[in-house]
């Protein structure tokens, strides 16, 4: 009698450790998969999509955009430069500033290929070079458009859908823009040292 009850004790001795260790298995598989999926969507936040203008490279770039600009405006400075997609092509937008006039040309940036070139008269208090002095860039020993794009990223996962270059008082700086989701970023930083000026939600 007693060996009988000694034995159906440890039958459920047993049968109480096998499922312990079944419970513990399913737990730390659960757990595992749980850190796995969180370090994936961690990863894919941080990484930028092939449409991103971080990710492609172009047969114009943007110093041959400003040559050409210049090509054709020699008396003229370079006011802003800006890289962008417009109706299914990546164009490059060159404005510059004269004495007398200001100038917009746009390239496509995969073909090479002059889209327009523009030129407005400057108002009477704005000629005689004193716009000009105020807007030209300085573009000597600035970072690369990809330097300013990582640097971006960096601050804000997502894709890059536009940069520009452009100047603020005595600072020369990138406007670099940021989509994730629906939501979209400006990031500017200095164009010469990547120092982040301002991050800003575009509503």
């Amino acid at each position: 009698m007693y060996r009988k009850l000694a034995t159906v004790g440890m039958t459920v001795l047993l049968v109480g450790a096998l499922s312990a260790c079944s419970f513990n298995d399913d737990k730390d598989t659960s757990s595992n998969n749980s850190s796995n999926e969180t370090t994936s969507s961690k990863s894919s936040n941080n990484e930028s999509s092939s449409d991103s203008l971080q990710n492609k490279s172009f047969d114009m770039s943007y110093e041959d955009a400003i040559n050409a600009f210049k090509d054709k405006h020699s008396d003229a400075e370079i006011s802003s430069v800006e890289l962008e997609k417009s109706l299914g092509k990546y164009v490059y937008k060159v404005d510059g500033i004269s004495n007398d006039n200001e100038y917009e040309m746009k390239f496509n940036a995969e073909t090479k290929e002059q889209l327009s070139d523009e030129t407005d008269r400057l108002d009477r208090e704005d000629a005689g070079g004193v716009e000009k002095e105020n807007e030209k860039l300085s573009l000597d020993g600035i970072k690369s458009p990809k330097e300013a794009m990582d640097k971006a990223v960096s601050e804000q996962a997502g894709d890059v859908t536009s940069w520009k270059i452009e100047r603020e008082l005595d600072t020369t700086y990138y406007e670099v823009t940021v989509k994730q989701d629906n939501n979209k970023y400006e990031i500017k930083l200095n164009a010469k040292t990547l120092e982040i000026l301002q991050t800003e939600q575009d509503d």
